[in-house]
């Protein structure tokens, strides 16, 4: 099951409502469209989910994907989620998991310490500020019956496509430069796509599915 999958069955069956799409996910965006009508509000307020220009009960379900990467307020947030659904529609949150990716800190936190680096400073991840490990305890806050469902995968990458990856998300100080820690990660992961065919990255990620319950 993919995440585009995962989301159109944590909605359950087609109402006559509304479903608001919080962020920018073409493929998600055309599943919701193929179910009924949408109103997409993009990635413009993701900074502040809690201020929706949209007015209380206005939807029967909201899908948020990768939106809350950037909120301070996460209680406002999610509160402002159930605000705008109906009572007994759905919020689903798609977020990504703590071990996404593992594979990528690991070439990243040894190619530190091999440059000298003691304690590597970690790297950049969009979705630690909420993550699908931690989306039942913030959920649960706010919305009744909360789920989650992980989706598991894995992609095979070449070593400029993991070198590119290591670069995009990389701390801004990480105690050693660029060109040296590239050298030594290229190195390594140089050997491991040599040995297997590729470098195989495993995604995790997945949704997290709540219930507004009126007051």
């Amino acid at each position: 099951m993919d995440l585009v999958t995962a989301v159109v069955a944590a909605l359950g069956p087609v109402g006559s409502g509304v479903t608001v799409l919080v962020g920018e996910d073409r493929e998600v965006l055309s599943a919701l469209r193929a179910r009924g009508p949408v109103v997409a509000v993009g990635s413009a307020v993701r900074a502040a989910t809690d201020a929706l220009p949209l007015v209380d009960d206005a939807a029967e379900a909201l899908v948020a994907v990768h939106a809350l990467r950037e909120v301070e307020d996460l209680d406002a947030a999610i509160a402002g989620f159930a605000r705008v659904v109906g009572d007994g529609g759905r919020v689903v949150i798609a977020a990504n998991a703590l071990a996404h990716r593992r594979e990528l800190r690991g070439v990243w936190a040894t190619a530190a310490r091999d440059c000298g680096v003691v304690d590597p400073p970690p790297l950049l991840d969009i979705d630690e500020r909420f993550p699908l490990d931690h989306a039942r305890a913030w959920m649960q806050r706010h919305l009744a019956d909360v789920t989650v469902t992980p989706v598991r995968g894995a992609t095979t990458l070449d070593t400029a496509q993991v070198l590119a990856l290591l670069r995009a998300e990389r701390p801004d100080t990480a105690g050693v430069t660029w060109d040296l820690l590239a050298s030594v990660a290229e190195s390594r992961v140089r050997d491991v796509v040599a040995e297997h065919g590729g470098f195989t990255l495993s995604t995790l990620t997945g949704i997290a599915t709540g219930v507004v319950r009126g007051a």
